[in-house]
């Protein structure tokens, strides 16, 4: 073992700034990318936004305006870059009052759980350290409204170690709460809780519940009438009762946060034609600013302010360019999309062809990580409908045409010839492959169970109807 010094020569790629930051901003979506440029403009004071209504040539600031002021006065700050009388930034902010009112006006999330469920526990004319008990038991629930830990457990960390009756009792009121089998420890538990609401007889139902979930689940209703001493009519009514029963009630109210969809790509239908077009009219224009240019000329003597400056344009402009690169590469990309599922805009989703981004990448000239990286939560509004860019690359299986029958029409065949079957004698995977291969599909039987697993479908002994 020694220790030496050696060389090494080898080839290295490294990607440039203005790449990284070209990728960066094709990968992002509208609502994204617009708040990637608002942060763009406050950290960097080359760049300036541009009126729409308005030219985007400034006209030059007059003798005595802050142009003609030193440059020590104009920079104040170098984080800011606030210019005191011609400040780029001023038209833009002041255009923001009418934002604030709409967020006024924007309705606010709706309660969650905990906070639907603490609500009508205050309304409840209970002991007050009852209600103590319970807020600290729904601060306990999960999304689902189950209870995160055993009820035994719970006088170990509420605070002055409650009694078990008081513990009890904080349970059942919290338990009386909707909506029904909250609070609840299992699955088990929490469809006993549903049953029980409502004050009827369901011994039956209980029965099946309390042992015999597993075979309820495998559609064993034979066993289950035998196992019970009931008919098979009976064991279906019951089962019919128990599969309207809700197992996680607690996202009936803790809802998630809405996601807004935005499209990036319209294409409308003109005189039998499809045009196509880039939204990007929310994104704001940039420009670099005159009053930065101005500074830079002034700033010759001075190498820190000028180097900083130059920093600073030089940056603006690949953000401006990455910017442009972006809508020439989508709008590309959205015309090869177009061009391959002409049939889908103009008939509907029915008539989805298989494409693969392989196939784009080559129409458009890029690498097919470009392709990924371009369509990745992007939208496209079209004729019949908004749809994912990443909705149109399906791969499928080859048809008596010799064509390629797409992935999605395959699913659509496989969900119609479910949904026609005989419910008594439900159709297995082997005689599904038989008729689709019946009409002319080249399909093998572990791929027609791939596509019914992924849309959901259940085996044909769960879809049998006794």
């Amino acid at each position: 073992m020694r220790l030496e010094l050696t060389q090494k020569l080898q080839q290295q790629q490294v990607l440039a700034p203005q790449m990284i930051l070209s990728m960066d901003i094709l990968l992002l979506p509208t609502l994204d990318l617009e708040q990637r440029i608002q942060d763009e403009f406050s950290e960097n004071p080359a760049l300036e936004l541009v009126e729409q209504e308005q030219p985007a040539v400034k006209p030059e600031p007059a003798s005595g305006d802050t142009a003609e002021r030193p440059l020590d006065e104009r920079l104040r700050d170098s984080r800011d870059w606030s210019f005191e009388d011609k400040n780029p930034r001023k038209s833009s902010f002041a255009a923001t009052d009418a934002k604030h009112a709409a967020l006024q006006n924007t309705p606010g999330k709706p309660p969650g759980l905990k906070e639907s469920l603490m609500e009508q526990l205050r309304l409840k004319r209970i002991p007050e350290l009852t209600r103590e008990i319970g807020e600290n038991i729904i601060s306990c629930l999960d999304s689902r409204g189950y209870l995160d830990c055993a009820p035994e457990e719970l006088s170990d960390w509420i605070e002055n170690n409650p009694a078990p009756e008081e513990i009890k009792d904080a349970l059942e009121a919290v338990r009386g709460l909707d909506p029904a089998g909250i609070c609840a420890t299992d699955l088990e538990d929490c469809l006993l809780l549903q049953l029980r609401r409502d004050g009827e007889n369901h011994r039956l139902e209980e029965a099946i519940i309390g042992g015999h979930l597993q075979e309820l689940s495998q559609n064993k209703l034979p066993a289950l009438a035998r196992a019970l001493g009931r008919s098979v009519e009976e064991i279906k009514k019951a089962a019919e009762l128990i599969s309207s029963l809700d197992p996680m009630p607690g996202r009936q109210i803790d809802s998630e946060e809405t996601v807004y969809i935005r499209p990036d790509v319209l294409v409308e239908e003109v005189d039998g034609s499809l045009e196509i077009s880039v939204l990007d009219y929310s994104l704001p224009r940039l420009e670099i600013s005159r009053s930065c240019r101005t500074a830079l000329r002034d700033a010759r003597k001075d190498r820190e302010a000028s180097a900083f400056l130059r920093r600073k344009i030089e940056s603006a402009k690949w953000l401006i360019q990455a910017l442009e690169q972006r809508q020439r590469t989508i709008k590309d990309i959205a015309v090869a999309i177009v061009e391959h599922q002409q049939d889908f805009m103009l008939k509907g989703p029915e008539q989805i062809r298989a494409l693969k981004m392989q196939t784009i990448a080559d129409t458009v000239g890029v690498h097919i990580s470009t392709i990924s990286r371009a369509i990745k939560g992007k939208y496209i509004e079209t004729p019949v409908g908004i749809f994912e860019m990443r909705y149109f690359f399906t791969g499928g299986v080859d048809n008596a045409e010799g064509e390629i029958e797409s992935r999605r029409n395959v699913c659509r065949r496989i969900s119609n010839l479910v949904e026609t079957e005989d419910k008594k004698k439900p159709l297995s995977d082997t005689a599904l492959t038989r008729l689709l291969q019946e009409q002319g599909l080249q399909i093998a039987r572990r791929t027609v169970t791939k596509y019914r697993e992924q849309e959901n479908i259940p085996a044909s002994r769960l879809r049998r109807s006794y």
